[in-house]
């Protein structure tokens, strides 16, 4: 049986560079979803689709991040793993929204269906962040929605915090834990 693995935290923390890295190691892996969605709104003129119509991105953001969740059927095994991981999960939906009071308990009920098996959390990390045409949050700001994401997943999943090091070093610690913890 596959287990669903999120690797989460604030903006810029090195989650997409980590989960690039298990891909190209083999391990089957699922993009950022909200990347194409802040792309394509840029495309359109919405400079950020996020805050300008924060429902809106969120219902589509919700939606894709689902369709991820529900594909694990379709992975194939791989590196003799049976871990599927995740750049960002459906919680982090609900994280946003609440850091700029846009929540609600029908979110909350929404996103709180879903059950990861493991979450591991990258915290803000000055040296490495950096703002770029998709990433419009300053350093304070991506520290601000951290502490929401970290909320959220603490209610309902096993969280590890993954040490601020290198790519490789992650890796190897992640793979270490679930080795240990399987």
């Amino acid at each position: 049986m596959k287990k669903r693995v999120v690797i989460t935290g604030g903006p810029g923390a090195g989650k997409t560079s980590l989960i690039n890295e298990l891909n190209t190691l083999g391990y089957p892996t699922f993009s950022e979803y909200s990347r194409t969605l802040i792309e394509k709104a840029q495309n359109e003129g919405k400079l950020n689709y996020f805050l300008s119509e924060p429902h809106r991105f969120s219902e589509a953001l919700f939606q894709g991040r689902k369709i991820q969740f529900e594909k694990i059927t379709e992975v194939k095994k791989a590196k003799n793993s049976s871990f599927v991981f995740y750049d960002r999960g459906i919680h982090d939906t609900y994280a946003y929204l609440k850091a700029i009071n846009h929540h609600s308990e029908a979110w909350y009920q929404k996103v709180t269906k879903f059950q990861y098996d493991m979450v591991f959390l990258l915290e803000p990390w000055e040296t490495i962040y950096k703002q770029d045409e998709h990433r419009l949050e300053t350093f304070e700001e991506a520290k601000n929605y951290f502490s929401f994401i970290q909320e959220i997943y603490m209610e309902r999943h096993r969280v590890v915090l993954v040490p601020k090091s290198s790519v490789s070093s992650r890796v190897v610690f992640i793979e270490e834990y679930l080795k240990n913890h399987e």
